[in-house]
This record gives C-alpha cells, sequence and structure tokens, in this order.
C-alpha cells in the first residue's frame, strides 16, 4: 500500500461486514460496530459493494474468518491467554466488542501508521479515550521490527499470546511472512489465525476468475497480491517454525461449520482460514 494514505482495502473488508448485519442478520458473526466504525463516509462504499467480483462469496468470507478467529481466541482465554495481538488489524473492532475485558484480555493492533492513524480517528467516535485494554502499535510488515514494537507497548513475550493476522498473508512476500511465522514460533504458548488465498492456478475455473478480478482491483488500489500460496507450502513452513498443531479449512469447510451445508467435491475456491499452534 502507498505509505501515506490509510488502507482502502482496511474500509472495504469493514464494509462487509457490516454488510452482513444487514443482509444476513449478523448469523455468522455479530459486530454491532462495524458500520459506525465506517461512519457516514462508509455510505456510498456500502453502496458500491454489489459490483465486488464475488460480492456474496466474500461477503460470507469476512464474516466467517472473523467468527472463526474470535472462537479460537475464546478457547485461548480459557487457557489462560490474557494478550492478542492483531497484526494487520485494519477496522477490527475487537477492542470494542471485547468479551473477556474482565478476563483481563490486552489487544494490542499492528498496522501501517496511515491506517493506525484513520483508526485512532475513527474510534474516538466511540469516547474521549480509546477502548480500555487496547494499545495501537503503528509499523510495517518487512521493515520494523515488530517484537520491539510490541516490547515497547508493554506486550509480555513471555506470556502466551494469541495472534491474529486477517487479510495480511496475500499482500506479503514470502521472506517477510516467513520473518513473522520465526517470531510467534519462537514465543512459549503461541497460536495464531490466519487466513490465505491459493495460487489462481491451484483454482477452479469459477475461483480463479474471481482471484484474479480481486487481484486486478488490489493491484489499482496500491496493495497489490504478493502472497499467494499453496495450502501443502504454508503448512511445511508453520511446520518447520515449529508450529505443526494446524486446522486449515477451505471455503466449503467454512461453510459446512457454520452454515450446515454438505461437504462436496466443488473443486478449489481459493480462500482459506487457518489456526496454527505450538503443540502443548
Amino acid at each position: 500500500m502507498e505509505h501515506r494514505t490509510a488502507s482502502n482495502t482496511a474500509q472495504v473488508v469493514a464494509a462487509l461486514r457490516a454488510a452482513h448485519q444487514t443482509q444476513d442478520d449478523g448469523r455468522i458473526f455479530r459486530d454491532p460496530f462495524a458500520e459506525d466504525m465506517l461512519g457516514p463516509e462508509g455510505a456510498p462504499l456500502m453502496m458500491g459493494l454489489p459490483i465486488i467480483p464475488g460480492y456474496r462469496t466474500m461477503r460470507f468470507l469476512m464474516a466467517a474468518r472473523s467468527r472463526y478467529a474470535d472462537d479460537a481466541l475464546a478457547e485461548a482465554v480459557e487457557r489462560g491467554c490474557r494478550q492478542v495481538v492483531i497484526l494487520g488489524a485494519g477496522l477490527d473492532t475487537l477492542s470494542l466488542r471485547n468479551p473477556h475485558r474482565a478476563a483481563g484480555l490486552r489487544i494490542f493492533e499492528v498496522d501501517h501508521p496511515s491506517t493506525q492513524a484513520d483508526k485512532r480517528r475513527r474510534l474516538l467516535r466511540f469516547g474521549p479515550r480509546l477502548p480500555a485494554g487496547l494499545t495501537l502499535i503503528p509499523a510495517i510488515f518487512g521493515e520494523n521490527d515488530i517484537g520491539a514494537a510490541l516490547a515497547a507497548a508493554g506486550w509480555q513475550a513471555g506470556e502466551p499470546t494469541f495472534f491474529q493476522m486477517l487479510g495480511v498473508v496475500i499482500y506479503l512476500p514470502t521472506a517477510v511472512r516467513q520473518a513473522v511465522f520465526r517470531f510467534i514460533a519462537n514465543l512459549p504458548g503461541s497460536e495464531i489465525v490466519l487466513d490465505y488465498t491459493t495460487t489462481p492456478e491451484d483454482q477452479d475455473p469459477r475461483g480463479r476468475a474471481v482471484t484474479e478480478k480481486l487481484m486486478a482491483e488490489a493491484a489499482k488500489t496500491g496493495e497489490p497480491w504478493l502472497g499467494l500460496v499453496t495450502p501443502a507450502t504454508l503448512a511445511t513452513e508453520l511446520a518447520n517454525f515449529g508450529l505443526s498443531d494446524i486446522e486449515d479449512l477451505d471455503l466449503q469447510g467454512l461453510r459446512q461449520r457454520y452454515l450446515g451445508e454438505p461437504s462436496t467435491d466443488g473443486g478449489e475456491f481459493g480462500p482459506h482460514v487457518l489456526h496454527a499452534r505450538r503443540p502443548a
């Protein structure tokens, strides 16, 4: 993305989550703050959503991946985790929704400085201060030391940490992606939920067409997709770094889990959501 502007993608993702609340009654993922986070300037964006390639699928995916992350976080909190790091937070609303505030969950959001400045402005619409337990950390993947930035903000490297990394892997070159995995895998009690997209060549014709259109649109906005990867490659990377307790759901798996749809042999459609942990 361009360094002087906030992420356009972050706003589109927030708009898709908001659309899920109104068009699907939030049946998969409840986010009462999504529309207010967008603010009045989000109205034109909401109206233009139906022209997004694969709009209905993308609306489902944004809701399902957030639900998946929330469910995994709840399990981590039950195991004693009290800090979550959201890498590439965008306009995520966990800090406003935080169902684990009473348990003392601290939230550290890491994102590009321009996007963080925009996020701070939007959060202050909800009150005179940032939500309790939230720390915003401006940093650029591949340029800044994420661990040092987190430590300076009060994050405790020796305590279990849940990492959420949604909508990020597709933008990262391989070396940067692997550096993030290495950092997380070296932490005791670490786990991560992320999503990724397979290469167009590994998708069926319908999925390939949608992916190629989305890639073209992302490139136009200065946010090219640099990190498409196969499930086998990603699983190998994670295992090599020590994150071998892996669950990986493709779009069909997500539909089966959250909509109760039967599993079908419908081919590969691209998006996946994955949860990986260091084995106990």
